[in-house]
């Protein structure tokens, strides 16, 4: 009797050890799940702290480099300068050096390595002044801690002998500002990527930044468009079209000065411009109240900028409205025409500018704020053909003979006649004419249009519009 007891005992004493292992065990395992957790939170919290210090570090040493943002209470610009993402170069806006003299852009010219280099800066002057005697330049240089001083003469712009624009009441002059550095050695191995005028010891005006230089590429059958602002409100189709047109006829990059671009098209050229194949870039362009520029400055000041701007990697360059479309007549692409024009193989390689014909087309108000092509059916035309200025320019032969100091060979220029191609110019007609009494069909073949509907920018405007 007394063995069983103790057997139960022990049997006893073996279950109850055996439970509490079996409780140990559980519970060690949830220690070692609950420190495992702990870990993991712990690794996560240290990478999102580490990230976070290494970008508050990474911001810390770049406001100490380039200075502090803007607060909130300082002017933003506004839509349409500067603000589209494909700006490939600092945006650029007039630059005051005296109350008659405010400067644009800067180009660094070497003259392809046959020249000295200077900095050559697009310029306007009222007529009834003259460009101080005393003008000096600040340029700067990567290298440099201090910017080095340079000395600055003007050199006259030659007029293009095409268009019938009367300037001889224009108020204002556009001239260029050739710079050097007053160190040779420096400015022949640098180049410098901002420039400040002075005048005397009284003034220094603001910076401009100088567009950066490439080497010598112009490559055949490349085409861009550079686009003058207009004062009217423009509609997101009529950008549409405009953009769409010239992509099908030829033309790759596009560069808009001012207000051009609206907010949609913005949006459709930073999704689409790869899948589509173009190259939009947006440039400030503006005037002071008591500095006000006439159209024909406009034109003269956006065509040497154009010309300077894509002079290394665009063989063609026109300069249009957003209203104003090429159109040739019997070719599917306008680069065709020059080459058949001009004759082929060595002769086109020697003209420089080909002058175009301009048609004013005139749409009804209605059909004028709906699109130019797609929404408008009928159109009139008004007046005669005549030149207004508008040419396909090539940059890489004519910007030798821009001015009066370089010297260059002037280019050869050739008229392009209205039987194969053309310039239309979309107007808004007088209120008191009923377009809708006489239909016209519109001057684009019904094939171009066809092309224009099922173009990608087209669809993706249709797509995106609501």
């Amino acid at each position: 009797m007394i063995g069983i007891i103790e057997e139960n005992k022990r049997n006893l004493l073996f279950s109850e050890y055996f439970t509490q292992n079996q409780v140990y065990v559980v519970m060690r395992k949830y220690q070692q799940l609950a420190l495992t957790i702990i870990s993991a939170v712990s690794l996560v919290a240290f990478l999102f702290y580490k990230h976070e210090y290494d970008r508050l570090r990474y911001t810390l040493e770049y406001l100490d480099t380039f200075g502090q943002p803007p607060s909130d209470n300082d002017i933003k610009p506004s839509c349409g300068y500067g603000t589209h993402r494909r700006v490939s170069t600092p945006p650029v806006d007039w630059i005051q050096v005296t109350p008659d003299l405010q400067v644009y852009s800067s180009f660094f010219d070497d003259t392809n390595g046959m020249g000295e280099p200077q900095v050559r800066t697009i310029a306007a002057v009222r007529k009834s002044s003259e460009p101080p005697t005393d003008l000096g330049s600040l340029l700067w240089f990567e290298t440099e801690e201090m910017p080095v001083p340079g000395s600055c003469n003007v050199e006259q712009v030659v007029e293009r002998p095409h268009g019938i624009a009367d300037h001889k009441y224009e108020e204002l002059q556009i001239m260029f500002i050739m710079c050097s550095a007053e160190n040779k050695k420096l400015m022949l191995s640098k180049v410098p990527y901002m420039i400040q005028f002075t005048v005397g010891k009284k003034s220094i005006s603001g910076a401009v930044y100088i567009h950066e230089t490439e080497t010598l590429k112009s490559v055949e059958d490349t085409s861009a468009v550079c686009i003058a602002p207009l004062n009217s409100p423009i509609d997101s189709l009529r950008v549409v079209e405009f953009f769409a047109y010239h992509n099908i006829i030829g033309f790759k990059k596009f560069t808009a000065y001012g207000t051009v671009l609206t907010p949609l098209a913005r949006r459709l050229f930073d999704k689409y411009g790869d899948e589509i194949g173009i190259s939009v870039e947006e440039k400030q362009f503006s005037s002071s109240k008591d500095f006000i520029l006439t159209d024909f400055a406009i034109r003269k000041v956006i065509e040497l900028d154009c010309l300077y701007r894509h002079r290394d990697a665009y063989e063609n360059v026109i300069i249009l409205t957003i209203d104003e479309y090429l159109v040739p007549q019997h070719k599917d692409k306008f680069q065709e025409v020059l080459f058949v024009l001009s004759g082929g193989g060595r002769r086109h390689q020697q003209i420089g500018e080909f002058h175009l014909l301009t048609q004013k087309i005139c749409l009804d108000s209605e059909h004028f704020t709906k699109g130019v092509l797609l929404s408008a059916k009928q159109t009139h035309v008004t007046g005669e053909t005549q030149e207004e200025g508008v040419a396909i320019l090539r940059p890489h032969l004519i910007i030798s003979s821009l001015g009066t100091i370089s010297g260059g060979k002037s280019s050869e220029a050739q008229h392009i006649n209205a039987a194969s191609a053309l310039v239309y110019h979309y107007i808004s007609c007088s209120p008191g004419t009923n377009m809708h009494l006489d239909t016209h069909h519109l001057p684009i073949s019904a094939k171009t249009v066809d092309k224009l509907e099922k173009s990608l920018l087209i669809r993706k405007w249709k797509v995106n519009q609501w």
